[in-house]
């Protein structure tokens, strides 16, 4: 081998990369990919977030608007056309007490940031059961008649603490178990007991959620935390939660309640008696 041909393999062999240099720009490529696509990620995630609230507000409007135009509040579309569903025959109470947000009667998108729809109960004693509570104003019932409405008055329950047994509660972030949600042991705190309506986007993981409604698992068996267990459990509670404040669990169910201040602020507002 020549002189000049031994020079130019040691020039290419100083000038090359060692299999070491190529291992760590690599890890240091895959260490870069992995920060960004979680940025990303978060980004989108928070945005997704942000999108909900404001659609969540949009939505809480809506109802208002409902009640100002029509005096009453609608009853929780049962069977997914986006429409109301009441009894055909007096005293058209709803059909169920529970079901998803009537968009088409609230004039609002379908679903949430997700994609899902909107859980939406209203008071128990509203829906075939209670035939006689939504015609009576006495009972906050009587806030979802559709029939010469208002019907309730200025003296319709609940007023101040007091309430009916078609309401439903809705716990702070620092109660700390289900339990204390659901009955009143020291660690419970309600942000309020008389809600005659509650409205719930079930975040990121709510196609799973609606699911497990809708064939009846729990949500622990689903992965669901405390808080959003407690949220689809069908009862009278809810849960009011912050993921930053529980530890190791990821809460991002977003709700408003409605109260019958609210309902009769909004019919007096916009020129309406009681």
């Amino acid at each position: 081998m020549s002189l000049y041909s031994s020079r130019s393999i040691g020039q290419f062999r100083q000038s090359g990369f060692s299999l070491l240099e190529v291992m760590i720009a690599l890890l240091i490529f895959i260490v870069l990919m992995f920060v960004t696509v979680n940025v990303v990620k978060n980004q989108r995630e928070y945005d997704h977030l942000l999108e909900n609230q404001h659609y969540m507000a949009q939505v809480k409007e809506a109802f208002m608007t409902f009640v100002k135009v029509n005096r009453f509040l609608p009853c929780p579309d049962t069977d997914g056309d986006g429409k109301e569903n009441r009894e055909g025959a007096p005293n058209f109470e709803c059909t169920l007490y529970k079901g998803t947000v009537p968009f088409l009667d609230l004039g609002v998108a379908t679903t949430d940031a997700w994609q899902q729809p909107l859980l939406y109960v209203v008071n128990e004693k509203t829906d075939a059961n209670g035939v006689l509570e939504i015609a009576d104003p006495v009972e906050s019932a009587s806030y979802f008649n559709s029939q010469s409405a208002p019907v309730f008055n200025f003296n319709t329950l609940p007023i101040g603490e007091l309430g009916d047994g078609g309401t439903f509660r809705i716990c702070d972030e620092l109660t700390t178990t289900a339990m204390g949600c659901s009955t009143a042991t020291p660690d419970v705190r309600y942000l309020e007991e008389n809600a005659i309506a509650v409205v719930v986007s079930f975040g990121e993981n709510g196609s799973a959620t609606w699911n497990a409604i809708n064939t009846g698992v729990t949500g622990a068996s689903i992965g669901l935390d405390e808080a959003e267990a407690e949220n689809m459990d069908g009862d009278q509670d809810f849960w009011q939660a912050i993921s930053s404040q529980r530890a190791g669990q990821k809460f991002d169910d977003r709700l408003f309640w409605l109260l019958g201040s609210d309902v009769k602020y909004a019919v007096i507002s916009s020129g309406g008696t009681l």
